[in-house]
């Protein structure tokens, strides 16, 4: 798998791992394992986009400050 750290990479892991279990040719632990993998990653997923998120408001709240806010 990929060492890269971004939310595009990590993407493309998740799908390689779907693939991987719906090809149906692992073993039950191995699938387990699989599975596990896919949650973690999952999780830094989420992690990203929750920082993301953050990071925006923060830009948007500096932005309303400095121009009023125009909503």
């Amino acid at each position: 798998m990929s060492k890269n750290n971004s939310f595009e990479s990590k993407i493309l892991e998740l799908e390689e791992l779907v693939r991987k279990l719906e090809e149906g040719e692992v073993t039950l632990e191995e699938s387990k394992k699989i599975y596990k993998e896919g949650i973690s990653i999952a999780k830094q997923c989420n992690d990203l986009l929750k920082e993301t998120e953050l990071e925006i408001s923060e830009l948007k709240a500096e932005l309303d400050d400095q121009f009023g806010n125009a909503e």
